[in-house]
C-alpha cells in the first residue's frame, strides 16, 4: 500500500508546536536541579566534591537557561508576537543534554564501580525519556537533547576497559533508536492533534461568522437593507426599558407613502420597490447616528429616536423626514412627486411598552392620513382617548360576533318594469344593545382595520346561505339570488370561493341561488387572485357581480380582465340621474356597455320614480333602493316574499277565471 503523503504543517500549527514544547520544557527544567543534586549524592565520596559541585552547577545552569528561553518565548506569545522559528529553544535544549552528558566526561572515567555507571546511565536515560514526550511537538528539541547527552556517554562507555561498561555503551545507540522511533510516533500524534485543533478552530470561526451573518440577514429588510420589523421591535423594547430606568425621552416616527398603490398599479412593483429603496436612503441621511430606521412591510416605515432632549426634538426630526419628500423622486426615468403621512409619539407615559408606543405613532399617522395626507401629526391625549375608544369598540365588535348580534339584512333587488323581487343583497347590521341597529358603514371599517372582517364576512355569508335554503324549503325561492359582499382583505388574503363551496355542500344549498359582489378596490390589489376566485365560484354555479362600478380608476379594464356576470351602477351616479347631465350620460353609457357585453346590470340607491323611469328607458331592468325597500330583517324580507307570492297566485287565479 503506498504511504500516504503527509499534509504540510501550517504556520499556525508550527506556532502551536512551539507553544507546547515551551510549556513542557519550562515544567521539565524545574526537575533538573533536584535531579542533579540526587545524582551527586549517589556518587558520594567516590567522586571528588569539586566534580560533584561542577555537575550540579552545569546541570542547574543549563536548566536555568532552558527555563529562561521557554518563559521568554511564552511571554512574547502572550503579547501576541507570532514566532514560528525560535533558535534559543533548541540551543538551550542542547545545553541541557550536554550538561547531563558532562558527568561521563568529568566524573566517571576514573570510577571503577560498574554500579555507579549503571545508576548514572539510568539517570541519563530518565532525562532522555522525558524529552520524548516533552519535546514531542518539535523534533529539533528532541535531537538536540538526545545527541548532546548520549553521544559523550556512549564514547566514554565504549572506551572503558570494563566489559560490562562497554556492553552498556553498545546498548545506548539501541536505546536511542527506540526513543527516536517512539518520539516519531508521539510527534505524529501531537502534530495531527494540533492540526485537527486548528481545523476545528477555523471551522468554529467560520461557523461563528456564518451565524453572525445569518443573524444580520435575519434582522435586515430584504429590499432596503435596513432593520426589519422583528429587529426593530427588539431594539424598541430595549430603548423603552432603558428610558424607563434613566427617566430619559425617546420617540417613534411611523410613516407611509401617500398613494403608493398608484405607483405600483401604474408603473409596476419593480418601480414601487425602487421608490421604497430611494425613500429609505433619503430618510436615513437626515437621521441622527443613533436613530434606527426600519421598514415594517409594504410602504410602512418606522424610526426609533433614542436619547431625545425633549418631545419637541422628535417633531423637529419628523419635519426633517417630511422635508426629504419635497424633491421629486426619479423612478425609471420619471419624476414622481411623492409625499408621506407621518405620526409621532414619545414616551410621555413611562409605563408604555414598545408595542404601545408603536400603536400611538400608528394612530397619529392614521390621523395624518384622515386630515388630508402629506402632514405630520403628534400623538396627544385626545388621540389617546380616541385610540382607547377604538380598542373598546373593537372588543365590542368581537363580543357582538361571538354573541350573534351581527345579523344579515336583505335589501330586495327589483325588476323595475313589474316591481317584482328578483334578488336581494345581504348586508351586515349590528344589533347594538345601547345604540340600536347600526349600519355597515359604522362598523365594517373597524372590522377591516382590526382583522375581524374575515369573521364578519363568513357570518353574513353563512346567514345568507341558510336563508336561501329556508326560502327554497318554503317554496318561495322563485329564480332569484341572494348576493353576498366579499371584502378586499378576504378576496386578496383568503379563499372565499373555496369556503363558499364548502358551505354550500354543508347546507345543501343550490349554488344558482347565491351570488357574490366584489368592489373595484377589493380587486385592484391582485387582479389575478380575484380572477381565480371568480372562476372557482362561477364553476360552482355562483354568479359574480362588480359592485360600485364606475367609481374607480380601472373599471373598464376590469370588465375585460374579470369573468363577471353583472355590474352594479354606484349610487353616486344614480343620485343625480336626470339632474346632472354628466351623471346621466355615465349611467346611459354603462347600461349600453353592459348590454353590449351581455352582462346583467343593477342600479343602486334608487329613491324616486323619476330615477326608475329613466333607468327603464335606458334599458336597465333591475334596481334596488329606498323607492321599494331598505335592507330588511330576515322575517320582514320573507314576509315581503310571501306577499309577492300571494299576489302572484291571486293574479294567476284571476287570469284563469277570466279565461
Amino acid at each position: 500500500m503506498p504511504r500516504r503523503k503527509r499534509e504540510p504543517i501550517s504556520e499556525g500549527v508550527r506556532l502551536a508546536c512551539l507553544d507546547t514544547v515551551s510549556r513542557a520544557v519550562a515544567k521539565g527544567t524545574l526537575l533538573g536541579i533536584p535531579g542533579s543534586m540526587l545524582l551527586a549524592l549517589v556518587f558520594g565520596s567516590t567522586v571528588p566534591s569539586s566534580r560533584r559541585i561542577a555537575i550540579i552547577i552545569a546541570i542547574s545552569l543549563a536548566d536555568f537557561i532552558a527555563f529562561w528561553a521557554s518563559i521568554r518565548f511564552l511571554r512574547l506569545r502572550k503579547r501576541g508576537v507570532s514566532i514560528t522559528r525560535y533558535w534559543p529553544g533548541p540551543i538551550s535544549a542542547a545545553l541541557v543534554g550536554l550538561a547531563w552528558g558532562l558527568p561521563a566526561l568529568i566524573a566517571l572515567p576514573d570510577v571503577h564501580h560498574v554500579e555507579l555507571r549503571a545508576v548514572y546511565l539510568l539517570f541519563a536515560c530518565g532525562t532522555s525519556a522525558t524529552s520524548v514526550v516533552g519535546a514531542a511537538a518539535r523534533r529539533s528539541y528532541f535531537y538536540a537533547t538526545q545527541i548532546t547527552m548520549l553521544a559523550p556517554i556512549t564514547i566514554v562507555f565504549l572506551a572503558s576497559d570494563d566489559r560490562t561498561t562497554t556492553l552498556l555503551g553498545w546498548a545506548i545507540p539501541i536505546y536511542f533508536a527506540a526513543m527516536a522511533s517512539a518520539h516519531h510516533d508521539v510527534h505524529s500524534v501531537v502534530v495531527s492533534e494540533l492540526q485537527l485543533r486548528e481545523s476545528n478552530g477555523l471551522a468554529n470561526l467560520q461557523l461563528v461568522a456564518a451565524n453572525k451573518n445569518l443573524q444580520e440577514i435575519a434582522a435586515r429588510d430584504d429590499l432596503t437593507g435596513f432593520a426589519n420589523r422583528s429587529a426593530f421591535m427588539e431594539h424598541l423594547e430595549r430603548a423603552v426599558a432603558s428610558a424607563r430606568r434613566d427617566r430619559s425621552t425617546i420617540g417613534l416616527l411611523y410613516f407611509d407613502l401617500d398613494r403608493f398603490k398608484v405607483v405600483n398599479d401604474s408603473l409596476g412593483h419593480g418601480a414601487g420597490d425602487e421608490l421604497l429603496i430611494q425613500v429609505a436612503h433619503r430618510v436615513q441621511n437626515v437621521l441622527r447616528t443613533n436613530d434606527v430606521l426600519s421598514r415594517l412591510g409594504g410602504d410602512e416605515f418606522t424610526v426609533a429616536l433614542d436619547r431625545l432632549t425633549d418631545a419637541y426634538e422628535a417633531l423637529l426630526i419628523a419635519n426633517r423626514v417630511a422635508g426629504t419628500f419635497i424633491t421629486p423622486f426619479v423612478i425609471q426615468g420619471r419624476r414622481l412627486n411623492i409625499s408621506a403621512s407621518i405620526g409621532v409619539a414619545t414616551n410621555i407615559h413611562r409605563e408604555d411598552d414598545g408595542e404601545t408606543l408603536l400603536a400611538h405613532a400608528d394612530a397619529a399617522q392614521y390621523r395624518a392620513k384622515e386630515s388630508g395626507r402629506n402632514r405630520v401629526e403628534v400623538f396627544d391625549i385626545a388621540l389617546r382617548d380616541a385610540l382607547e375608544r377604538r380598542l373598546d369598540n373593537e372588543q365590542e365588535l368581537r363580543d357582538a360576533l361571538a354573541a350573534g348580534d351581527i345579523v344579515a339584512y336583505y335589501q330586495p333587488q327589483i325588476e323595475i318594469s313589474t316591481g317584482r323581487i328578483v334578488g336581494a343583497e345581504a348586508l351586515a347590521r349590528w344589533h347594538h344593545r345601547e345604540r340600536g341597529v347600526l349600519g355597515a358603514q359604522e362598523f365594517v371599517p373597524l372590522a377591516e382595520e382590526s382583522g375581524l372582517v374575515f369573521a364578519l364576512d363568513a357570518e353574513i355569508i353563512r346567514q345568507a346561505v341558510l336563508t336561501r335554503v329556508a326560502l327554497a324549503k318554503a317554496e318561495l325561492a322563485a329564480p332569484f339570488r341572494i348576493w353576498c359582499n366579499v371584502s378586499a382583505r378576504q378576496l386578496t388574503r383568503g379563499e372565499p370561493a373555496q369556503e363558499l363551496a364548502a358551505l354550500l355542500r354543508e347546507t345543501d344549498c343550490d349554488p344558482h341561488g347565491i351570488g357574490i359582489e366584489i368592489t373595484e378596490t377589493a380587486v385592484l390589489p391582485d387582479v389575478d387572485a380575484a380572477q381565480r376566485q371568480i372562476l372557482i365560484a362561477r364553476a360552482l354555479g355562483v354568479q359574480c357581480a362588480l359592485d360600485d362600478f364606475g367609481t374607480g380608476h380601472s373599471s373598464l379594464t376590469l370588465l375585460r380582465e374579470l369573468s363577471i356576470d353583472k355590474v352594479k351602477i354606484d349610487r353616486s351616479f344614480v343620485a343625480d340621474l336626470g339632474i346632472d347631465p354628466a351623471d346621466t350620460a355615465i349611467v346611459r353609457s354603462v347600461v349600453a356597455l353592459a348590454q353590449e357585453l351581455g352582462l346583467g346590470i343593477v342600479a343602486e340607491g334608487v329613491e324616486n320614480e323619476q330615477q326608475a323611469s329613466l333607468l327603464t328607458a335606458m334599458g336597465c331592468d333591475q334596481a334596488q333602493g329606498y323607492l321599494w325597500a331598505p335592507a330588511l330583517p330576515v322575517d320582514q324580507f320573507i314576509a315581503r316574499l310571501y306577499e309577492q307570492a300571494l299576489i302572484r297566485n291571486l293574479g294567476d287565479g284571476a287570469m284563469k277565471t277570466a279565461a
